[in-house]
């Protein structure tokens, strides 16, 4: 007689077999691929969109509302789109807009108006500007703010002290009135210096000349509201550093990455006291980069020919996927602009500002981080007894990192070559891919434990399963 209990237990059963099927599908797949040998396919981007802009600096991704702000400072305005690249608002009245700072709380968008001699701040979700601020720098081309950044409490921007030199301020926001205070650091610059930051080191503030010549580099601790001068170097690199075009810190904010145009590849300093540190293999003349929050680097480059944008783990020098923008003709090129590029603060996308050679039309493409390749690998002891603790240790692998919330499932198959199993429980999975469970199994005999990991949008799915002698207790 069939019960329901057993037509249950059947039914469990169907499902443990169909997701070993698949499980084993999806490892076969991946055979021979060692953790440096994980990559995604070469990847395409997903929409593509034409910008009623002329001219572009800089670019803030607005997670809060799913927003785009480009800069447009020859037309005087802050362009916003939505993830797709369709146009929202063009916010005009903005002189001279250059470089962008986002709010912690994605409320205020704080933009560098060059030709004003001033800093906006525009609420995120009006779209309208609420407040203005006078950095007395003067207007116009060699004395506005042309680059923001948040970091210890103050919002800093670099400005031209004249035609041939530039120099930090810095704005407090947080008394009755706001505080300009000029001439920090008291370092020059050759040109209005470009500022990088990243929220989990918000007391690092990181400078560097971009007026086409030999650039100098900067770090500095704004932790006691003031740019304290901790390391500087000229021509930084192994390739050295001329025409710098973009620079992005690392998370933990122990790294920075630079393009040069004048450089073979990307290059790696240590924030510490700027000495090299690696190099990304990309190709000659580097003209973005970004970092997400997970440390993975999009690298981009101005390239008629081979890839445009490469995507690498931290701490990895070879890139793990790529993308190839298509020429429209011929007679054309489409490349990526220099600084035109920006993650989605989850890490699900990037954005991509390109030109097209031979017109003067802007696009934004948006570009999904594909799935890599994941492994799974689990521990346990050769042998345990019955009726007692077996602690199982594992660990997930892929060339980017695991934010927090994923887990896995684990299944006992008490006689593996039955194929029968149970789902007994799930664990919780570290930022750095490891995980433990623990278990205390009743039966005698070979025990055989899986480890499935459904994957996520930068995942693929992915399982890995050891044999566990039980013995008598």
């Amino acid at each position: 007689m069939i019960t329901a209990i057993d037509l249950l237990t059947k039914e469990a059963n169907d499902q443990v077999r169909t997701r070993q099927f698949v499980a084993r599908a999806a490892l076969s797949a991946a055979v021979g691929l060692s953790l440096l040998g994980l990559r995604a396919d070469p990847a395409a981007a997903d929409t593509v969109s034409p910008l009623p802009i002329g001219s572009y600096r800089d670019m803030a991704v607005d997670a809060a509302h799913q927003q785009v702000f480009l800069s447009d400072p020859f037309g005087d305005s802050v362009l916003v789109t939505d993830w797709t690249g369709q146009v929202v608002k063009r916010i005009g009245g903005t002189d001279g807009a250059w470089g962008f700072a986002l709010s912690a709380d994605s409320g205020t968008l704080y933009v560098a108006l060059r030709d004003a001699g001033a800093i906006a701040a525009i609420d995120t979700a009006t779209l309208e500007e609420t407040a203005r601020y006078d950095t007395g720098t003067g207007a116009g081309a060699y004395a506005g703010p042309t680059s923001l950044a948040l970091a210890g409490d103050k919002l800093w921007f670099g400005y031209s002290l004249d035609t041939w030199r530039g120099a930090i301020g810095s704005l407090d926001l947080g008394g009755a009135q706001p505080v300009v205070t000029r001439d920090q650091g008291l370092d020059t610059f050759r040109g209005s210096p470009h500022l990088t930051v990243t929220p989990q080191a918000p007391d690092t503030l990181v400078a560097a000349e971009s007026d086409g010549n030999t650039a100098a580099v900067a770090v500095y601790d704004v932790s006691a509201g003031r740019a304290d001068a901790q390391a500087r170097r000229v021509d930084p690199g192994p390739d050295g550093c001329s025409s710098l075009q973009d620079l992005a810190l690392t998370p933990d904010g122990r790294q920075v990455v630079i393009a040069c145009a004048g450089a073979h590849r990307h290059q790696v300093l240590r924030t510490a006291d700027l000495a090299d540190d690696g190099v990304l293999t990309t190709s000659w003349s580097p003209d973005a980069v970004a970092v997400d929050p997970a440390g993975t680097v999009a690298a981009g480059v101005y390239g008629p020919s081979g890839p445009d944008v490469r995507l690498f783990a931290q701490g990895a020098p070879t890139a793990y996927t790529d993308w190839d923008f298509p020429a429209p003709s011929d007679y054309a090129d489409t490349t990526l602009v220099p600084g035109g590029l920006a993650w989605s603060p989850d890490g699900s996308r990037i954005f991509a500002v390109t030109e097209t050679s031979g017109t003067s039309t802007l696009s934004l493409r948006v570009l999904d981080h594909p799935r890599v390749a994941t492994a799974v690998t689990v521990r346990a002891p050769a042998s345990s007894p019955r009726n007692q603790d077996l602690t199982l240790t594992g660990k997930l692998e892929a060339p980017v990192g695991f934010g927090a919330g994923n887990t896995v499932d684990i299944w006992r198959i008490d006689d593996p070559t039955a194929g029968e199993g149970m789902l007994i429980g799930s664990a919780s999975v570290a930022a750095d891919g490891t995980f433990t469970y623990t278990d205390r199994p009743r039966a005698k005999g070979q025990v055989q434990y899986t480890v499935q990991y459904y994957g996520d949008a930068r995942h693929a799915y992915a399982y890995g399963s050891v044999v566990v002698d039980v013995v008598a207790d």
